[in-house]
């Protein structure tokens, strides 16, 4: 087997926007020869993780800096780089998940076209997954010659970990993603439908570079994660092997997501099998990393989940409620909940969960902006957590 090179740089803050240039340069051209998988005059779509409306200070998208660096490094090679995503909660609309995310200035300044993948248009894919047979897609992944990825390093209550196969998660439009959450229901489901998504998209994907400078440990992907500098910008043409180190770098050796893509040998899990070019791992901060409290769920084998949910279900469970001092009654975890288990009630004017429909996707807790979503846990289920 050819051994697969990941690269890796310590960088520690985005302050010296130079520095950020010259680190993100040198992690992509000690893969190899760039020049030679981007083109000039072609179209390359680059694909950052804005998961909604948060500023870059707040560690939970793609920083501006890192996107940056790869649009100027784009530009250097005479191809055309666009930057696309199809945010969640678009409460005040897509151009204010720009504004937010620092994504806008950057466009203007760099004079870069903004993709929403919600109006870009779609298209339709058949995919083998045990409950979905048929995907859809942004049509911006038809119309560009080649996909830069550029995930953030966080942890994740619902798969426990996102970086650069969970990022694609992201080319589906709008709302569908909330009804494929529902029809994969569990992490074991999800798992094989991000398979499906990276086996459709890994002939286009030019490489994967993460950004963890500065990331989110705990209960992430969003405001309820505690933010963590790794100080790690890493880059490597295989996805697969990318998070598989990095999974490795927290102490994780196995993950529910990597089994599916191991199966469908969509890339290399063997970290045997990989060069390792830039900075001593040493220096990168790996140490005791905080996982979601929702982590156990990512232990428990689909067999096992059936019979937990069959028979013990009333006493093991991790369930979102409403912190009502917190919850602006935007409404954003009645619209994001895909078993509709989130609703308001009589009598009442906060939203309430109702735990017999919720399927723990924990959707509302990842898109709500006000950290108004806890997640709950039963008297069981704490003593197997702690």
């Amino acid at each position: 087997m050819l051994k697969t090179i990941i690269s890796a740089y310590y960088c520690d803050n985005y302050d010296d926007e130079d520095n950020v240039q010259n680190l993100v340069d040198k992690t992509i051209k000690s893969l190899g020869n760039i020049s030679d998988i981007i083109k000039p005059k072609t179209k390359i779509l680059i694909k950052p993780n804005l998961l909604s409306a948060y500023t870059p200070n707040q560690a939970v998208t793609t920083h501006p800096t890192i996107v940056r660096a790869v649009v100027r490094l784009v530009k250097s090679l005479g191809a055309v780089p666009v930057i696309g995503d199809s945010p969640g909660n678009l409460l005040k609309g897509v151009e204010y998940v720009w504004k937010q995310t620092g994504m806008l200035d950057l466009a203007r300044e760099e004079q870069v076209e903004l993709i929403n993948f919600e109006t870009a248009g779609s298209i339709e894919v058949s995919i083998s997954h045990p409950t979905i047979k048929y995907l859809h897609m942004t049509k911006a992944l038809i119309d560009c010659d080649g996909i830069i990825n550029i995930p953030k390093l966080k942890t994740h209550t619902f798969m426990g970990f996102t970086c650069g196969i969970k990022n694609f998660y992201g080319c589906i439009p709008g709302a569908r993603k909330i009804e494929y959450h529902k029809l994969a229901p569990t992490q074991q489901d999800f798992s094989y439908l991000l398979s499906e998504i990276y086996r459709m998209l890994k002939e286009k994907v030019l490489f994967t570079l993460v950004d963890g400078v500065i990331g989110l440990e705990g209960n992430g992907p969003s405001l309820h994660g505690e933010k963590r500098k790794f100080s790690i910008i890493a880059g490597s043409y295989d996805t697969v092997t990318l998070d598989t180190f990095i999974l490795n770098a927290f102490g994780v050796k196995n993950n529910v997501f990597l089994k599916p893509l191991k199966e469908k040998q969509l890339g290399n899990t063997d970290l045997h099998n990989i060069i390792f070019v830039g900075d001593k791992l040493t220096k990168f901060d790996f140490n005791n990393i905080k996982f979601p409290v929702t982590r156990i769920l990512n232990m428990i084998p689909r067999w096992l989940a059936v019979c937990i949910g069959k028979y013990i279900g009333k006493l093991f469970w991790l369930k979102p409620s409403v912190d009502k001092e917190k919850c602006v009654v935007c409404l954003q975890c009645v619209r994001s909940c895909p078993v509709k288990a989130i609703s308001i009630i009589e009598g009442s004017i906060k939203p309430f969960v109702n735990r017999d429909k919720c399927i723990s996707c924990f959707c509302c807790h990842e898109l709500c902006t006000h950290k108004a979503i806890n997640i709950d846990e039963s008297f069981l289920a704490k003593i197997f957590i702690k």
